[in-house]
């Protein structure tokens, strides 16, 4: 199959259309896209669209490569430490290597990978209230090359 996708959507419904089929496995109470606001269950998952860069790769072919976030938000800070970190480190660990099953996206692309995580806490307001939440950021770098006419 030809690698086709050349638009940072296509990749970004990939990995959300991965992590959803592979929700009840890796434990995820809910998967939120872009800047979605509402999570209303941990462990959850945020994909956003970062970047994408193209540069001339061959005549008349761009070279393409995107940057997604995947924020894994695990829990608040009120649960048990020791617990909650060895949970989220398993956790972000299983998306990676879920996410690496797949660095090809089926033939859509010519690779990706996790290629940074880091882990960290996120304050978040939602509906007045402040919430600190356990969160790893997991950043997906992905390569193409595309046709000047389709991208």
């Amino acid at each position: 199959m030809a690698q086709d996708y050349y638009d940072i959507l296509q990749p970004f419904d990939y990995i959300v259309d991965l992590l959803d089929t592979n929700r009840a496995s890796l434990g995820l109470k809910y998967i939120a896209q872009n800047d979605e606001q509402l999570i209303p269950e941990y462990p959850a998952v945020l994909v956003q669209a970062d970047t994408t860069t193209r540069r001339q790769h061959a005549t008349r072919q761009f070279y393409l490569e995107w940057q997604l976030d995947l924020w894994v938000f695990h829990a608040s800070l009120t649960d048990n430490a020791a617990t909650r970190s060895r949970k989220d480190i398993e956790l972000s660990t299983d998306i990676r290597k879920l996410i690496h099953t797949k660095k090809d996206m089926d033939g859509h692309i010519v690779q990706g990978w996790i290629d940074g995580e880091f882990p960290g806490v996120t304050a978040r307001i939602v509906g007045g209230s402040l919430s600190t939440i356990v969160t790893t950021r997991l950043t997906w770098h992905g390569e193409n090359r595309a046709p000047f006419e389709l991208s």
